[in-house]
Parts: C-alpha cells; structure tokens; sequence
C-alpha cells in the first residue's frame, strides 16, 4: 500500500480534517500568538488522525504569548480520551517565524512525554498556504531526545490526503 512512499508516513490525516485543524490554528493564534491542539486516534490505529482538540478547549488559559498547558488541561483531554475512546498519538503547535525546529522548550517539555509521541511545528503561526513540506515533524525517543524531520523529509512522513 504504501510502496510509493520511501518511509511509511507516522501520521496519516484526512485532508478535510487537516483543514479544519489548520483554519482553527489560525483562528486561535490570530497571527499574533502560538496556539496549538492534539491529535488524537483510535484505539488499535496508531497512526490515524481522527479528531484533534484545541489545547485552549481544554484550558482556555493556557495561550498566552506562547503556550503555558495546566493539569487541568490533561484531566479534560483525559476524559475526553476515555469518552471518546480515543488516544493521542501526537500534537501539534505553531511558531510566529519560518522556522519549525524545536526550541529548547519543546525539545525539553514534550506535551506528553511517551516514546512514540509524534509533535508538528507549523511556521508563521498557521497563516497563509502551508504545504507539508512547510512543517517540522518530531518523534519523542524518551528522556528528552527526539528524532526531527523538517522540509521534504518531513512531508514524507506525513500523509495527508485520502484512503480508503
């Protein structure tokens, strides 16, 4: 299935979902602040995007410049999680510039710090026409390392578009 892709994508979207999930970013960030939201999968689809949850929809405090998330914030996520019978599989957030390396707080403070966890950085604070190549893409290896891809290798491992 995947045998036109060199690298089999960690995370797979479907393109309206992404759209939705790119228009609230924008919305929230207002072009002025990072905002952000997690991706959350079916149970036994680890890589299937198929909701996300703004993180100021679970603690509407929490953008303030940048994004400062509380414990009540996971306890929302939690519920919704075991609700909704979803986990979260990654996050993503934005930057006010072009550039969607990590900063030494993301690097250090992964908003959930599994193994596995999948983070997206998206630039200018998800305004204007970002394509996949636009992102950087991280998998959290435990105790703060992470693997990143950014540019063409980090589209390659994020599949947006439709399956069946």
């Amino acid at each position: 299935m995947w045998g036109f892709r060199k690298h089999q994508p960690l995370l797979r979207v479907d393109r309206r979902t992404w759209r939705s999930l790119l228009l609230e970013l924008r919305r929230r960030g207002d072009g002025r602040r990072e905002s952000g939201a997690f991706l959350l999968a079916p149970r036994g689809k680890e890589r299937i995007v198929v909701r996300s949850v703004l993180y100021d929809d679970l603690d509407p405090a929490c953008l303030v410049g940048g994004i400062d998330f509380h414990s009540d914030g996971y306890q929302r996520l939690s519920a919704l999680c075991r609700t909704e019978r979803l986990h979260v599989i990654g996050d993503v957030h934005t930057h006010p510039s072009r550039e969607v390396g990590q900063s030494l707080i993301d690097r250090e403070n992964p908003m959930l710090s599994r193994a596995g966890h999948v983070a997206l950085i998206l630039p200018f604070y998800a305004q204007g026409n970002l394509r996949e190549t636009d992102i950087g893409l991280y998998r959290y290896l435990g105790s703060t390392r992470w693997e990143g891809w950014t540019g063409p290798a980090a589209a390659r491992r994020l599949y947006v578009g439709r399956w069946p």
